[in-house]
């Protein structure tokens, strides 16, 4: 594979992903002294999807996917480089963890509609 400095991959990226249609405006935004004020690029427009992306996102986003998808986080840590008890590490572990805790919670409530108890019962018998 050809080999590129990280500025030149990230460029890549972009352009890639505005070749498959990944267009649509996602402001960028920040806060400066306790009010939110949108970032705008040159010549006052507003950014796109694929002008966030980079090689960094799609680190966050794979060590994400791997804790969501139940990947001890030992091992996460260890194939993304993180030190035991890394602080940057936990945020990850804060948004899978939350994924995770939201679909517990779908799953509970589907469990109590009416049209599960009659499975439930027959399957206690």
């Amino acid at each position: 594979m050809p080999q590129y400095s990280n500025s030149r991959f990230n460029i890549l990226i972009k352009r890639l992903a505005e070749k498959i249609g990944w267009t649509e405006l996602l402001p960028k935004y920040m806060s400066y002294k306790g009010k939110w004020i949108e970032q705008k690029k040159s010549l006052n427009k507003s950014w796109q999807y694929y002008d966030h992306l980079s090689s960094h996102t799609m680190r966050r986003t794979a060590i994400t996917t791997l804790l969501v998808l139940g990947v001890p986080e030992h091992v996460v840590r260890k194939v993304s480089g993180h030190a035991p008890g890394s602080k940057e590490f936990y945020k990850y572990v804060l948004i899978a963890q939350d994924f995770l805790n939201k679909e517990v919670q779908q799953a509970h409530k589907r469990l109590l509609q009416p049209d599960n108890a009659s499975v439930n019962d027959t399957k206690n018998t």
